[in-house]
């Protein structure tokens, strides 16, 4: 099972979209795939779950999406220059033993030019820190807000091919 997450708490995100659509290449080519949205996070779940506590809600997101997966795909937008606190906050509540030898690919969103390049540096740096294993190839993709059309469809062929080829070579990784 691959979970993909999108990395974000902003509703109705491009991000989210993405997710969605990168969902619908899986599930085209019959790999099992669950989408994550941050959104269902508990308004208090950094508080409530670090530090060694932790709420049967957030355990069960947990359970579902993090346990459960085999692989990640997390789809991040770029905050501030790096990828959005939220997902970090999330990150450190589960900790690392969930998520250690697993294998995660990276897609970044950007309204920019560079796609979130620099929040897919950190975001791998982060990945290697909890000893799980980062794709090569990381799709960073540019002026979003011109690629998502108002169905949440991607129809630039360029940029579905980018994330084909990804799909392609993380399901054999």
């Amino acid at each position: 099972m691959i979970t993909i997450i999108s990395a974000t708490n902003r509703k109705e995100s491009l991000t989210f979209k993405v997710a969605q659509f990168y969902s619908k290449l899986l599930t085209s080519k019959n790999v099992p795939n669950q989408v994550m949205d941050l959104c269902d996070l508990p308004n208090d779940f950094m508080f409530s779950n670090s530090f060694g506590a932790s709420t049967n809600e957030f355990s069960s997101i947990v359970s579902k999406y993090i346990v459960s997966a085999d692989k990640f795909v997390v789809v991040s937008p770029e905050y501030h220059g790096s990828y959005p606190g939220v997902f970090k906050s999330f990150m450190d509540c589960i900790g690392s033993d969930d998520v250690c030898t697993k294998k995660v690919a990276l897609v970044g969103v950007a309204s920019g030019r560079a796609g979130n390049l620099r929040g897919l540096e950190h975001l791998t740096s982060l990945f290697h820190h909890l000893k799980a294993e980062v794709f090569s190839a990381k799709p960073k993709l540019s002026e979003i807000h011109n690629l998502v059309n108002n169905q949440g469809e991607i129809e630039n062929i360029e940029t579905v091919a980018l994330l084909q080829d990804q799909i392609n070579r993380f399901v054999k990784f």
